[in-house]
């Protein structure tokens, strides 16, 4: 897996039309930018699933490296217990039209 820096990924969430978590929900991640600061927490994601309800806060100062694979980022949220532990995401991109 190749690693890039956490501005990189930024950029590349912030230009994507949507994003898959984990290989099962599309979601608009919601952002609030990158200050230089381990506890700030720079993206966002809520959603439903049969009536439960579920959140995902990624904070800068752990994921500065981030690996990425294909079209697949791998980043840990806050609750993540250890290295295995990351959440996947996949960007999603509108088709040039020709």
């Amino acid at each position: 897996m190749k690693t890039i820096t956490l501005k990189e990924a930024y950029q590349i969430l912030e230009d994507a039309s949507a994003v898959i978590i984990n290989d099962s929900i599309v979601l608009y991640p919601a952002f609030s930018g990158l200050e230089d600061s381990d506890e700030n927490e720079f993206m966002y994601f809520k959603w439903d699933d049969e009536g439960l309800e579920y959140s995902l806060t990624f904070n800068e100062g752990d994921n500065q490296e981030v690996k990425i694979s294909g079209s697949s980022m791998f980043l840990y949220d806050i609750d993540a217990n250890d290295d295995d532990d990351h959440t996947q995401i996949t960007i999603l991109t509108a088709k040039e039209l020709e």
